[in-house]
């Protein structure tokens, strides 16, 4: 086949892909409009309203992530960086003895010079540890350094901790169960140097050998990609991501510099807040912020005790620590986008146990994240923050409508509307497994998409309840 034949086959499939995802568009438009004929003349007004709000998110981020979106990559891919910004890439790790090699070699491997690299051992039991110290003898480099704590302190304290000695302009913090792609920081360097009010950068992630896993694994895939390409990539069509993924994100050093100690010694409900939060970092970012205080950056390092262990040189680490030069003098309005272009390889739980305390964790983050994101997302374009608060108020009521749904309207016998609500489910699966199935045409995957819109609208929405009765557990694992 001729380069001009392969080129024409090319355009003829995206031309269809394109063809089917405007024939999903109108889909849902009609669906929605069937929603609001319904609610009208035939089930209950509670349902219909909740269904018709349903479509209307499906129907809304569609449109955005098909038609507004654009990968900020694509603006910055022939920028020279040559001689861009120091990059501090930050991986907090705790008992990680299985993924810290691989995680720690993507690091190495970066094709992006400018980069220093802290990982710290937060109080491993296992043989994390060790393996990092084989790590360094064998890439004996003055960017590699190691801060191995002699008691776990959380991972937000031990980011804070690498946040005392990184010298980046920018910060990539990455999980210890993650790799990311060689050209993953080249990428975001690009990125940044293109968007100078650029605040902070999320990517795109897929589960790690998720062909090979287990039925577990597989389901997070599908829900791992459609968060990232869908809903992620709405958001990042007005420049307004709600949350950074802990996997593999950037942020600029102003943007969260004089943030980072409050983030790390969070208190809620008046003990320590221990979760991670990376929705509440990002509600930073997205938030004005005032001028930003050298002198408060210098002094910030002074009142954290947290670096009194480990191999490295901390006062001479410390010594070369060099302010970020991008100072302004006025107040910043930063953006948070998605780059469908970085990649991330992530660990995910391999056990629907394992799986249901990650969820619990991060519900428990979504609570304590409302009053920070929810506080300030009005200031951001309205049709976006108009879409987010109707989420939030969608999932809040989540738990009362399906009880409403499986016990109050049997009691009444109204079952059409029951039907009307678990249809509405089912198409909401199936059209976001289409839209995996588009994007990954060789991938069997997008049929365990349906499946996992009932385990979230089944199980996920009790976890909702338990996370808020036990938030004061403070456990980070």
């Amino acid at each position: 086949m001729t380069l001009q034949e392969q080129t024409s086959r090319y355009s003829e499939v995206e031309k269809s892909k394109w063809l089917a995802r405007v024939l999903m568009v109108i889909a849902v438009g009609c669906v929605l409009a069937a929603k609001i004929y319904f609610t009208i003349s035939l089930v209950d007004p509670l349902i219909g309203i909740y269904s018709f709000l349903t479509s209307f998110v499906l129907l809304s981020i569609l449109i955005l992530s098909y038609f507004k979106y654009k990968d900020p990559y694509l603006n910055a891919r022939n920028i020279d960086v040559s001689n861009g910004p120091l990059i501090s890439i930050v991986v907090p790790a705790k008992n990680e003895e299985k993924n810290i090699r691989n995680c720690v070699q993507s690091c190495l491997n970066q094709t992006y010079e400018q980069k220093e690299i802290i990982v710290v051992n937060d109080g491993s039991t296992d043989r994390t540890g060790e393996i990092l110290d084989e790590l360094r003898k064998e890439n004996r480099t003055e960017s590699f350094h190691i801060l191995h704590l002699s008691k776990s302190v959380g991972k937000k304290k031990a980011v804070e901790a690498a946040s005392e000695i990184a010298r980046g302009e920018i910060y990539a913090f990455m999980d210890s169960d993650c790799d990311m792609a060689s050209d993953a920081v080249e990428k975001a360097a690009k990125i940044f140097n293109n968007d100078r009010k650029l605040g902070a950068l999320t990517c795109h992630g897929s589960v790690r050998d998720a062909q090979r896993g287990n039925t577990i694994e597989k389901l997070q895939q599908v829900y791992i990609d459609i968060s990232c390409r869908s809903i992620k990539a709405a958001e990042s069509s007005f420049r307004s991501v709600t949350c950074c993924s802990g996997s593999l994100s950037f942020y600029r050093r102003v943007a969260i510099q004089d943030f980072i100690h409050e983030w790390a010694n969070d208190r809620f409900l008046g003990i320590d807040f221990k979760f991670c939060t990376d929705r509440r970092m990002t509600a930073h970012v997205l938030g004005t912020r005032s001028k930003h205080d050298i002198s408060l950056e210098k002094n910030q390092n002074q009142h954290m005790p947290i670096l009194q262990t480990g191999a490295d040189d901390i006062e001479t680490m410390k010594n070369s620590f060099d302010p970020d030069t991008e100072i302004s003098n006025r107040p910043i309005k930063w953006n948070v986008e998605y780059s469908n272009s970085i990649r991330v390889k992530v660990g995910v739980p391999k056990t629907f146990e394992s799986l249901a305390r990650q969820q619990i964790r991060w519900k428990k983050s979504f609570i304590r994240s409302l009053f920070a994101t929810g506080g300030i997302f009005w200031k951001r374009p309205s049709f976006i923050a108009l879409l987010y608060y109707i989420q939030i108020g969608m999932k809040l009521i989540r738990p009362y409508i399906l009880f409403y749904t499986i016990a109050i309207l049997p009691i009444r016998g109204d079952f059409t509307s029951i039907l009307f609500w678990i249809a509405g489910v089912m198409f909401t699966g199936m059209i976001y497994s289409i839209e995996y199935r588009l994007r990954n045409p060789h991938d069997g995957l997008w049929l365990y998409r349906p499946p996992f819109t009932f385990i979230t609208t089944f199980v996920y929405t009790w976890l909702l309840i338990y996370s808020a009765i036990t938030i004061r557990n403070r456990s980070w694992r």
